[in-house]
Protein backbone atom coordinates (compact mmCIF):
# COMPACT_ATOMS: atom_id res chain seq x y z
CA UNK A 1 0.00 0.00 0.00
CA UNK A 2 1.30 3.46 -0.85
CA UNK A 3 2.80 5.37 2.08
CA UNK A 4 1.34 8.88 2.20
CA UNK A 5 2.38 9.89 5.70
CA UNK A 6 3.03 13.58 6.15
CA UNK A 7 6.44 12.91 7.71
CA UNK A 8 7.52 11.57 4.31
CA UNK A 9 5.64 13.85 1.90
CA UNK A 10 4.91 16.91 4.04
CA UNK A 11 1.68 18.49 5.15
CA UNK A 12 -1.24 17.79 2.86
CA UNK A 13 0.21 14.48 1.65
CA UNK A 14 -3.28 13.09 1.10
CA UNK A 15 -4.67 16.18 -0.62
CA UNK A 16 -4.89 16.79 -4.37
CA UNK A 17 -3.33 13.42 -5.18
CA UNK A 18 -3.08 12.52 -8.87
CA UNK A 19 -4.70 9.13 -9.28
CA UNK A 20 -5.37 6.35 -11.74
CA UNK A 21 -8.74 4.76 -10.96
CA UNK A 22 -9.22 1.41 -12.69
CA UNK A 23 -12.74 0.07 -13.13
CA UNK A 24 -12.70 -3.52 -14.36
CA UNK A 25 -15.88 -4.80 -16.01
CA UNK A 26 -16.09 -7.87 -13.75
CA UNK A 27 -15.70 -6.07 -10.40
CA UNK A 28 -19.18 -5.13 -9.25
CA UNK A 29 -22.01 -6.28 -7.04
CA UNK A 30 -25.68 -6.32 -7.99
CA UNK A 31 -28.97 -6.83 -6.24
CA UNK A 32 -31.53 -9.59 -6.90
CA UNK A 33 -32.97 -7.63 -9.84
CA UNK A 34 -29.52 -7.25 -11.44
CA UNK A 35 -29.07 -3.55 -10.67
CA UNK A 36 -25.46 -2.65 -9.88
CA UNK A 37 -25.14 -1.70 -6.21
CA UNK A 38 -21.35 -1.32 -5.96
CA UNK A 39 -18.21 -1.11 -8.05
CA UNK A 40 -14.89 -2.38 -6.71
CA UNK A 41 -12.35 0.13 -8.01
CA UNK A 42 -8.59 -0.22 -7.97
CA UNK A 43 -7.17 3.26 -7.33
CA UNK A 44 -3.44 3.96 -7.51
CA UNK A 45 -1.29 7.04 -7.11
CA UNK A 46 -0.34 8.10 -10.65
CA UNK A 47 3.34 7.27 -11.33
CA UNK A 48 3.85 10.91 -12.36
CA UNK A 49 2.57 12.28 -9.04
CA UNK A 50 5.15 13.91 -6.75
CA UNK A 51 4.44 11.25 -4.10
CA UNK A 52 5.12 8.26 -6.39
CA UNK A 53 8.95 8.17 -6.57
CA UNK A 54 10.34 5.69 -4.07
CA UNK A 55 6.99 4.00 -3.41
CA UNK A 56 7.16 0.20 -3.61
CA UNK A 57 3.38 0.12 -4.06
CA UNK A 58 1.12 2.77 -5.56
CA UNK A 59 -2.14 1.01 -4.58
CA UNK A 60 -4.41 2.83 -2.15
CA UNK A 61 -5.69 -0.51 -0.83
CA UNK A 62 -3.22 -3.26 -0.04
CA UNK A 63 -3.54 -6.48 -1.97
CA UNK A 64 -5.69 -8.95 -0.10
CA UNK A 65 -5.94 -12.70 -0.32
CA UNK A 66 -8.94 -14.97 -0.42
CA UNK A 67 -10.29 -13.33 2.74
CA UNK A 68 -10.54 -9.94 1.05
CA UNK A 69 -13.62 -8.04 2.10
CA UNK A 70 -14.23 -7.01 -1.53
CA UNK A 71 -13.07 -10.24 -3.14
CA UNK A 72 -10.80 -8.27 -5.48
CA UNK A 73 -7.13 -7.45 -5.00
CA UNK A 74 -6.33 -3.77 -4.33
CA UNK A 75 -9.98 -2.71 -4.65
CA UNK A 76 -12.34 -0.69 -2.48
CA UNK A 77 -16.11 -0.40 -2.70
CA UNK A 78 -17.64 2.65 -4.44
CA UNK A 79 -21.27 3.36 -5.30
CA UNK A 80 -22.47 3.74 -8.90
CA UNK A 81 -22.84 7.50 -8.24
CA UNK A 82 -19.25 7.71 -7.03
CA UNK A 83 -18.02 5.96 -10.19
CA UNK A 84 -20.11 8.38 -12.27
CA UNK A 85 -18.42 11.29 -10.44
CA UNK A 86 -15.00 9.82 -11.21
CA UNK A 87 -15.94 9.39 -14.88
CA UNK A 88 -17.18 12.98 -15.05
CA UNK A 89 -14.07 14.42 -13.39
CA UNK A 90 -11.76 12.45 -15.68
CA UNK A 91 -13.53 13.83 -18.78
CA UNK A 92 -11.40 12.65 -21.72
CA UNK A 93 -8.49 11.44 -19.56
CA UNK A 94 -9.69 7.86 -19.91
CA UNK A 95 -8.21 4.77 -21.52
CA UNK A 96 -9.39 1.24 -22.10
CA UNK A 97 -7.76 -1.55 -20.13
CA UNK A 98 -7.14 -4.64 -22.22
CA UNK A 99 -6.05 -8.18 -21.53
CA UNK A 100 -3.25 -10.01 -23.36
CA UNK A 101 -5.56 -10.86 -26.28
CA UNK A 102 -6.59 -7.21 -26.72
CA UNK A 103 -10.08 -7.63 -25.26
CA UNK A 104 -11.29 -4.57 -23.31
CA UNK A 105 -11.68 -5.59 -19.66
CA UNK A 106 -12.16 -2.18 -18.05
CA UNK A 107 -11.31 1.50 -18.12
CA UNK A 108 -8.75 3.69 -16.34
CA UNK A 109 -9.62 7.24 -15.31
CA UNK A 110 -7.16 9.98 -14.46
CA UNK A 111 -8.35 12.28 -11.66
CA UNK A 112 -7.04 14.37 -8.78
CA UNK A 113 -8.67 14.11 -5.37
CA UNK A 114 -8.15 14.11 -1.64
CA UNK A 115 -7.98 10.73 0.09
CA UNK A 116 -9.98 9.42 3.06
CA UNK A 117 -9.92 6.37 5.30
CA UNK A 118 -13.07 4.25 5.00
CA UNK A 119 -13.36 0.93 6.86
CA UNK A 120 -9.57 0.70 7.03
CA UNK A 121 -9.07 1.37 3.32
CA UNK A 122 -7.65 4.52 1.76
CA UNK A 123 -10.28 5.71 -0.73
CA UNK A 124 -10.87 8.55 -3.16
CA UNK A 125 -12.93 11.40 -1.73
CA UNK A 126 -15.38 11.75 -4.61
CA UNK A 127 -16.51 15.13 -3.29
CA UNK A 128 -13.09 16.67 -4.05
CA UNK A 129 -12.59 15.25 -7.55
CA UNK A 130 -10.92 17.37 -10.20
CA UNK A 131 -9.22 16.71 -13.52
CA UNK A 132 -5.51 15.90 -13.50
CA UNK A 133 -2.97 16.95 -16.07
CA UNK A 134 -1.26 13.56 -15.81
CA UNK A 135 -2.43 11.31 -18.63
CA UNK A 136 -3.59 7.73 -18.20
CA UNK A 137 -2.87 7.09 -21.88
CA UNK A 138 0.25 5.51 -23.30
CA UNK A 139 3.51 7.31 -22.56
CA UNK A 140 6.17 8.31 -25.13
CA UNK A 141 7.54 4.75 -25.05
CA UNK A 142 4.11 3.24 -25.82
CA UNK A 143 3.61 1.76 -22.35
CA UNK A 144 0.04 1.67 -21.05
CA UNK A 145 -0.72 3.08 -17.61
CA UNK A 146 -0.49 -0.32 -15.91
CA UNK A 147 3.02 -0.84 -17.33
CA UNK A 148 3.97 2.66 -16.17
CA UNK A 149 2.77 1.82 -12.66
CA UNK A 150 4.62 -1.50 -12.70
CA UNK A 151 7.84 0.15 -13.90
CA UNK A 152 7.63 2.88 -11.22
CA UNK A 153 7.14 0.31 -8.46
CA UNK A 154 9.91 -1.94 -9.83
CA UNK A 155 12.37 0.97 -9.89
CA UNK A 156 11.52 1.83 -6.26
CA UNK A 157 11.98 -1.79 -5.20
CA UNK A 158 15.35 -2.02 -6.96
CA UNK A 159 16.48 1.18 -5.24
CA UNK A 160 15.25 -0.11 -1.86
CA UNK A 161 17.03 -3.45 -2.35
CA UNK A 162 20.25 -1.73 -3.43
CA UNK A 163 20.12 0.50 -0.34
CA UNK A 164 19.56 -2.53 1.90
CA UNK A 165 22.46 -4.37 0.27
CA UNK A 166 24.71 -1.37 0.81
CA UNK A 167 23.70 -1.17 4.49
CA UNK A 168 24.31 -4.91 4.93
CA UNK A 169 27.66 -4.65 3.20
CA UNK A 170 28.66 -1.69 5.39
CA UNK A 171 27.58 -3.55 8.53
CA UNK A 172 29.62 -6.57 7.45
CA UNK A 173 32.66 -4.40 6.81
CA UNK A 174 32.30 -2.82 10.25
CA UNK A 175 32.18 -6.25 11.92
CA UNK A 176 35.22 -7.43 9.97
CA UNK A 177 37.23 -4.43 11.23
CA UNK A 178 36.58 -5.28 14.88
Amino acid sequence: MVDLRSKIHGAGATQAVNLVVMAFHDRFASDAEGAVTAHYLDARVHPGDRRAPGQTSLALVSKKGARSTTGFANSARYTPLQLASIEQAAADNVTDLTDASGKVIGRAFGVRADLLINSGDVVVNTKTLAPTELSVGEDADGRDIRAQITDSVAAARRARDAARALVSESAGDALARR
